[in-house]
């Protein structure tokens, strides 16, 4: 059995038409009027095909050259290459910028019409939407400038940049409210404008209120604005953030909370430094230690925590020619102590281990440490002073120059603050040696300090 239309029978009548025709188109494509025809219809294709290569190359070598002339970068240059291709949008957007760094800024409706061309031939572009809206806003267009970046926030509505671009131009418009949208996205998606926001907030008049409504809900960025209003000194509305960072159980920078107490303590804010501790000590007592006024006032004296390097705890600057550790192996009472070594190399003016110290006006107090010496060289040794940091003629105490080797001892100071002070300062200090041999070695030992109301 053969394949179907193979069988030694006749061909169904369709294929035999076919056949037919076959044979017919072949007998015609061999007269000399067929030859003839194929010639010059090959002749035509070639042509054309021809033609279209030539159009290429010319196409390309328009946009070539037109690249290469924009390369320029001068408003006459950047006209012809946009004449040589004009479907290029990258183009337009250089005249524009070119057109704007002229002396003088520019003309702003030449420069918002290249802007405007740019937009027409990449209407998808979002940043192009937003440049075209800063022209027209310079331009005195007001209306379509705003049509335009709202345009561009349709396309991307989470670009920092043009958020701010944005919440910059409402702010000129005075529409202070709907401004505060885009502030806040341009803060949660490009930390950098962090304190432009705030600042630019400030400066446009924006309530208080308003202004923490821009903050995004986040630790890292209340913490932020804490450091804004630190250091611009807006006590008053920090107070307000530093409460909503605490009513968070999330943790938050404490880098931020010392900043804000130091600018409490400059302003002599004493009532607020305290109520700022007492409320740090209420989430996290073990590094804190607040103890209310009539206990001691001394913040972790046995060393049996970290550092904390701010606010009431103590506080450590490294400088060359001693090393402040926490010794475990050396230790009064518990571990650890802490240990000053100094190299013997320098002749320092030493002040680097620092505690303030809330205390109540012209009130007797008891102030005591333990200390264990180990070589201690020059006649100018380290000893503990405790001084009133804002008027040191109303307080100045200290203890013995401590020098040589000496076993645990306990150093006390007794004093009475005067009639306005409320903080002092406990530091451990060496005034630098007159003397020849002045380079000071040797380690000390600090531990079990205490700062009482005495009777």
């Amino acid at each position: 059995m053969g394949l179907p239309g193979t069988s030694n029978g006749p061909l169904p009548a369709c294929l035999q038409l076919d056949s037919a025709m076959e044979l017919q188109h072949a007998e015609d494509a061999n007269t000399p009027e067929a030859h003839g025809g194929a010639r010059i219809g090959e002749r035509t294709a070639r042509s054309l095909v021809a033609l279209a290569l030539l159009c290429c190359i010319a196409l390309a070598l328009r946009e070539t050259t037109a690249s290469a002339i924009a390369k320029w970068n001068t408003p006459e240059a950047l006209r012809l290459a946009e004449r040589l291709d004009p479907s290029n949008p990258e183009i337009p957007v250089k005249l524009a910028q070119a057109l704007a760094a002229q002396s003088g800024g520019g003309d702003p409706s030449r420069i918002a019409a290249a802007f405007l061309q740019a937009v027409r031939l990449a209407p998808e572009r979002a940043g192009n939407w937003a440049s075209l809206g800063d022209a027209l806003d310079v331009a005195g267009q007001e209306t379509e400038a705003r049509q335009a970046y709202e345009r561009a926030l349709d396309l991307y509505p989470r670009s920092p940049a043009i958020n701010w671009q944005f919440a910059n131009f409402l702010v000129r418009e005075g529409d202070i409210h709907d401004a505060e949208e885009p502030f806040q996205r341009a803060i949660e998606g490009d930390a950098s404008m962090r304190m432009p926001a705030f600042d630019l907030a400030w400066r446009a008049g924006m309530p208080s209120a308003a202004i923490l409504r821009i903050v995004p809900p986040t630790q890292d960025d209340r913490a932020a604005y804490l450091d804004y209003l630190t250091a611009s000194q807006r006590l008053d509305a920090a107070a307000q953030v530093w409460n909503d960072l605490l009513a968070s159980p999330k943790p938050f920078s404490m880098d931020s909370a010392f900043r804000y107490f130091d600018a409490l303590l400059a302003s002599h804010r004493i009532d607020e430094l305290e109520a700022m501790w007492a409320s740090m000590a209420g989430r996290d007592p073990k590094p804190f230690q607040w103890q209310p006024q009539g206990a001691d006032r001394i913040i972790n004296g046995g060393f049996d925590a970290p550092l904390l390097g701010g606010g009431f705890g103590w506080r450590t600057v490294p400088v060359d020619g001693a090393n402040v550790t926490l010794d475990s192996s050396v230790f009064h009472d518990a571990t650890p102590s802490l240990s000053i070594h100094f190299d013997a190399q320098h002749n320092l003016d030493f002040g680097n281990v620092v505690q303030y110290a809330a205390v109540k006006p012209n009130t007797k107090y008891e102030f005591a440490a333990y200390t264990r010496t180990d070589g201690i060289t020059t006649d100018s040794g380290p000893r503990i002073a405790v001084y009133d940091p804002l008027d040191r003629a109303a307080l100045w105490a200290e203890t013995p120059n401590l020098l040589g080797t000496n076993s645990w001892n306990e150093q006390e100071v007794h004093f009475r603050t005067g009639p306005r002070t409320r903080i002092v300062v406990v530091q451990v200090v060496r005034i630098p040696s007159t003397k020849f041999d002045n380079l000071i070695g040797g380690t000390l030992w600090i531990d079990d300090v205490t700062l009482k109301a005495s009777p």
